[in-house]
C-alpha cells in the first residue's frame, strides 16, 4: 500500500510539472477564431474539474466557494481595469454577486457536511 501511494504521489508530481511546462508552452500558440475559449483555459478548466470531483462534503463546498470568490475577485479587478470602473453600479452588482455565490457555496458545503449523507463514490476514485 505505501509502495503504491509513493508511486501516485510521484507520478502525480511529474504529471503536473509536464502539464505547467504543456501549458506554458500552449500560451505562445494564439488562439483560432473558432475556439471559444484559449487552448490554456480548456486544459486547465478540466484539470480543476478532474481535481474537484474526488471532493466531497464541506471540502466541494470550501472549493466552490473559494473559487467563486477567486473569480468574482478577478472579474472585479479586471472590472477596475477597464471601463467599468467608470460605472458604479457595474461595480456594485459584480461584488454583490460574488459574495452571493460565496455564501450559497459556502451554505451548500455546510448543508452537505452536517447531514451526515455522502453521495455513492464515484468510479473515479475515492473521495476525500
Amino acid at each position: 500500500m505505501i509502495r503504491d501511494l509513493t508511486k501516485s504521489m510521484l507520478s502525480f508530481s511529474w504529471a503536473m510539472s509536464l502539464f505547467g511546462v504543456a501549458q506554458l508552452t500552449n500560451t505562445l500558440i494564439p488562439q483560432r477564431p473558432s475556439q471559444p475559449n484559449h487552448r490554456v483555459t480548456t486544459a486547465f478548466d478540466a484539470v480543476t474539474h478532474a481535481a474537484e470531483e474526488q471532493l466531497s462534503g464541506a471540502l466541494k463546498g470550501a472549493f466552490k466557494a473559494g473559487d467563486q470568490l477567486q473569480r468574482g475577485t478577478v472579474d472585479l479587478l479586471f472590472g477596475f481595469l477597464s471601463l467599468e470602473a467608470s460605472n458604479p453600479s457595474q461595480i456594485m452588482r459584480v461584488t454583490s454577486d460574488m459574495i452571493r455565490q460565496t455564501v450559497g457555496a459556502f451554505g451548500q458545503g455546510f448543508q452537505k457536511s452536517t447531514s451526515g449523507s455522502q453521495p455513492p463514490p464515484s468510479a473515479s476514485g475515492p473521495q476525500l
